[in-house]
């Protein structure tokens, strides 16, 4: 059994993995960084499944996405991420916000159950 380090390190490179994924326009491997039934929540808006995945990633172009403070604890074959996230456009910061993520361990490593992104908002 992995230690608790050892986890968290692979839920890091997971979401790593994500975010270079996306922003490489690799649909299929970014939507691989989920389970097969995985839910993407983007301010209520909810994508689940491979193929809702697949579409989302291919329609979002142009973007760096950057993960900062990520907060991981790990409980068996669950773990649940806080984390904010920066996606710039060029140079500019085209948003920012918070990931709250329910992740479970998997035969092929560990992977998003669900991902809700939430968006800052000015005020």
């Amino acid at each position: 059994m992995p230690s608790t380090a050892e986890d968290r390190d692979e839920i890091l490179q997971l979401a790593y993995r994500y975010n270079l994924a996306i922003d490489r326009g690799d649909a299929a491997g970014w939507a691989d960084t989920f389970t097969p039934d995985g839910v993407f929540d983007v301010a209520g808006q909810l994508r689940s499944g491979r193929d809702e995945l697949i579409a989302f990633a291919a329609s979002v172009h142009g973007f760096r996405h950057t993960l900062a403070n990520p907060a991981i604890n790990v409980t068996g074959d669950a773990a649940a991420m806080r984390a904010y996230f920066v996606v710039y456009e060029g140079t500019a910061v085209r948003g920012t916000g918070t990931y709250e993520d329910q992740l479970v361990r998997t035969p092929d490593g560990w992977r998003f159950a669900k991902r809700v992104s939430t968006p800052d908002t000015a005020g």
